[in-house]
């Protein structure tokens, strides 16, 4: 029967078991140094088999070892080959090391030639060969260096080209463009009853941060797009995210940060937004609520709004500049009521806005042309523009008036202050 022995820890046991086995063996010592160790030894063994055989040797064998030795110890020289052709550049040293006055200025370095060759010579002046035809006549009384103007003709001046143009540019794609800003509005738009799966936040609040945003866009003078962008990030964070009421204004922060980094040229530092918040939050939580709405949205910025579908029809239609600002300024309105609105793509929303504002101005509400561009019928945007005819009645009574403070001045044409035709559109 085969026995086996328990392995004991010999350093634990007591100086009368060490005495009782007698010398205890050699340490094991690791794997790579004793590797280490065995090369070494075998090393040392050659060698004093090379020191025996060399005192028998004479004493001239003994020496021409070492200097074997010694050589094989000298380390490895790089072999540069000498070019056949050389040049002789003098140089001037800034302090004379000599009492020679020639060798005190100048001392001689030998390059490569080449090296030497690369150097060219400066280029030279260029003259202009002078016409003497367009010269006046000296009979005339003038100097004959004064030219004739009427001779040199000035190049005529590129016409401006205006938003229609740039766009008819691509007439051929503006189909397949609209189709595609079509798919896109409904592929990213948020939840329409996103509001009653939120434990801790109302429609109420979502108007006071949009209208807090509004003055944001105008303090730092960013694009209204970018005020559009940012209310479109926020509904669709919260389509898909529950959000206390203390962190509200931490979103609405970072999504009007990265609206502006993505429509803005020059778009303000995060410091500036954690400036406008009062230092309420600090700039480590603004850039950590970036990352958690870039994460949520999965980088899907690009987006169409109303506002670029209002561009779009005003200038494939040719609309004034005052009905195409009172559009805006009504889609603007609905951007603080969440309840209504959402239910509705930006496309129709825009259409909405365009008819209802041409309506107020007494215009034609909707020309077969309007119905070419958009793709909708006036049958189709009764019940958005019956929501949008009663935000505009009601605008001067909201508590939020930063829309209506905006769109008063002459940039915007004063369009805030016209009031809504009677008898409502629909």
């Amino acid at each position: 029967m085969a026995t086996f022995r328990i392995h004991q820890d010999q350093e634990n046991n007591g100086s009368d078991f060490k005495h009782a086995q007698g010398d205890p063996p050699q340490q094991q010592k690791r794997t790579v140094l004793g590797e280490l160790n065995k090369n070494t030894n075998r090393i040392f063994s050659q060698r004093q088999k090379q020191e025996s055989t060399v005192q028998d040797e004479n004493i001239g064998a003994k020496q021409k070892y070492c200097v074997s030795q010694a050589v094989q110890k000298v380390p490895f020289k790089i072999h540069e080959d000498k070019l056949a052709k050389e040049k002789t550049v003098v140089l001037r040293d800034s302090k004379p090391h000599t009492s020679d006055a020639a060798s005190s200025k100048t001392r001689q370095l030998d390059l490569p030639a080449s090296i030497t060759n690369l150097h060219r010579p400066p280029l030279q002046d260029i003259k202009l060969q002078e016409k003497p035809d367009i010269y006046e006549d000296d009979s005339a009384g003038c100097s004959p260096m004064s030219l004739d103007k009427s001779i040199v003709s000035t190049p005529p001046r590129e016409k401006t080209k205006t938003a229609q143009d740039l766009l008819l540019d691509v007439d051929e794609y503006r189909e397949e463009i609209y189709q595609y800003l079509r798919e896109a509005e409904t592929r990213h738009r948020p939840k329409p009853g996103y509001m009653r799966k939120q434990p801790d936040i109302t429609y109420s609040m979502r108007s006071i941060l949009v209208d807090w945003l509004v003055e944001v866009a105008e303090e730092y003078k960013l694009q209204t797009e970018t005020l559009y962008l940012a209310v479109s990030y926020i509904d669709r964070f919260l389509s898909f995210m529950s959000v206390v009421r203390a962190k509200l204004q931490l979103v609405g922060t970072a999504a009007m940060f990265i609206a502006a980094k993505y429509e803005e040229i020059y778009p303000p530092d995060v410091g500036e937004f954690v400036y406008i918040t009062d230092d309420t939050y600090t700039k480590k939580q603004v850039l950590r609520m970036e990352h958690l709405i870039l994460k949520v949205l999965a980088f899907d910025l690009s987006v169409p709004t109303i506002l670029s579908f209002i561009t779009n029809f005003a200038v494939s239609t040719d609309l004034p500049d005052t009905t195409m600002f009172l559009a805006m300024y009504l889609s603007e309105l609905s951007l603080l009521e969440a309840d209504p609105y959402l239910q509705f793509v930006p496309s129709e929303m825009a259409a909405a806005s365009i008819a209802l504002a041409q309506h107020t101005l007494d215009q034609e509400v909707w020309s077969q042309e309007l119905e070419d561009a958009t793709g909708y019928k006036i049958e189709d945007l009764k019940q958005c523009i019956h929501h949008l005819n009663l935000t505009y009645s009601n605008a001067t009574t909201y508590p939020q008036q930063a829309i209506r403070e905006k769109y008063k001045g002459n940039r915007w044409h004063n369009v805030s202050l016209l009031t809504p035709r009677t008898p409502p559109l629909c």
